[in-house]
């Protein structure tokens, strides 16, 4: 009897502890530069007033409304990743499930988010084809004259296939090598399937499918100037 005990008690922590490590591998999440509240190894404690995010590759809403703010996590991190301006920002990815790709965004701020700035847009291929454990890399080309200071960087994914969802994660950087003071120009980021009032795109599993590709290119232009220190 005891025996018997013990086996279902075991099964029970076994599917215990499966259930968890499906909720922190499910999706995707950004890894490098390290996120804000990230679990990874290799990354920043959390600062006063954050706390680690177990489920860093969660979504942040769907079209029926938001969980999450952008970035997800809103405290800024006291260790900041260096990026030089002019060269391209080599971002890396956790895989939990990649929706058969999608639309993604990078963007940065100078202001902690109340403007952003897209730095660069993959539509439709964006994770395509990625599998659980898998890394996945993308290169984000950071302009020479990058105002230098400190910035966040944030990234935004719409998947392909399944719920009509929107992730987001932020990394909170430096900028070194570029102008002492200017400005940066680009698109506003394309905000989707994030609440009711934002654009629905459907799924879009098959290359005819219609994909919403078009509002990107209808995003409107913004310069962002950034004081002399």
């Amino acid at each position: 009897m005891q025996l018997q005990r013990f086996s279902v008690l075991f099964l029970l922590m076994v599917t215990l502890l499966l259930c968890s490590n499906a909720v922190v591998e499910a999706h995707v999440g950004l890894l490098h530069p390290c996120a804000r509240s990230s679990p990874r190894a290799g990354c920043p404690k959390p600062s006063g007033g954050q706390k680690i995010d177990y489920d860093l590759n969660a979504p942040i809403g769907t079209y029926s409304g938001k969980t999450f703010p952008l970035c997800k996590n809103t405290v800024p991190s006291k260790t900041r990743t260096v990026l030089k301006a002019g060269q391209s920002i080599k971002t890396d990815y956790t895989i939990g499930a990649s929706h058969g790709g999608g639309h993604c965004q990078w963007a940065i701020s100078y202001d902690a988010g109340k403007t952003w700035v897209v730095l660069k847009t993959m539509i439709r291929n964006c994770l395509k084809g990625t599998k659980l454990g898998q890394s996945y890399s993308v290169s984000v080309p950071l302009p020479k004259n990058a105002p230098n200071g400190k910035a966040v960087l944030m990234w935004l994914w719409n998947n392909a296939q399944g719920n009509r969802e929107l992730y987001s994660n932020c990394a909170d950087v430096e900028i070194r090598g570029g102008s002492n003071g200017g400005s940066i120009s680009g698109p506003v980021p394309l905000i989707a399937n994030y609440g009711p009032g934002s654009l629905y795109i459907p799924e879009f599993p098959l290359t005819s499918s219609p994909d919403k590709h078009e509002a990107f290119a209808k995003r409107k232009t913004i310069t962002v100037k950034v004081p002399r220190k």
